[in-house]
């Protein structure tokens, strides 16, 4: 029965990249006495408008830290599910199985091309950034594999720890 299992992880990552992409798109707006929050889901601050600009920017700075301070604590909780050898074999399984099925696919073009200027958009900057001001935007093309664009992927390290590079 391996054609069902593949086929079991095949829907079970376009699953989860189509509910990333949906929380990756929620976004939410508070205001109160004047200040002006808006948050992504991760809670991140996307936009903060305040009455005096330099307290905003303090706020944003000091939230961003804090944000990363949190994170590092999440990702060494998380350590125990990455180094856990049956999780390498089925991430294994599930890039093995998604490259021979992209290799079966039609051939791709023989060179890429640059992207395209209309499928480029603006995304957060990574938290712990070396920007002051978390909410400032960089532009990033779509579909970028780029690390610092999925915060979810696994770090480099833990990729090649278990070939997964």
């Amino acid at each position: 029965m391996p054609g069902s299992m593949d086929a079991r992880f095949e829907e079970l990552a376009r699953k989860a990249r189509r509910v990333q992409d949906a929380v990756d798109g929620v976004r939410a707006r508070a205001v109160v006495d004047g200040v002006d929050v808006e948050v992504a889901a991760d809670g991140r601050i996307t936009t903060l408008t305040m009455p005096d600009p330099a307290v905003a920017q303090s706020v944003s700075r000091a939230h961003g830290l804090a944000l990363g301070r949190a994170l590092k604590r999440a990702a060494a909780l998380r350590e125990e599910l990455t180094s856990d050898p049956s999780v390498a074999r089925a991430l294994r399984h599930l890039v093995r199985t998604t490259v021979e099925r992209s290799d079966n696919a039609a051939s791709p073009p023989t060179s890429a091309s640059p992207p395209d200027p209309a499928d480029i958009r603006h995304r957060p900057l990574p938290v712990g950034s070396d920007r002051t001001n978390p909410a400032v935007s960089q532009r990033v093309p779509v579909g970028s594999d780029d690390d610092t664009v999925n915060r979810y992927a696994l770090p480099p390290r833990v990729r090649r720890r278990y070939g997964l590079t």
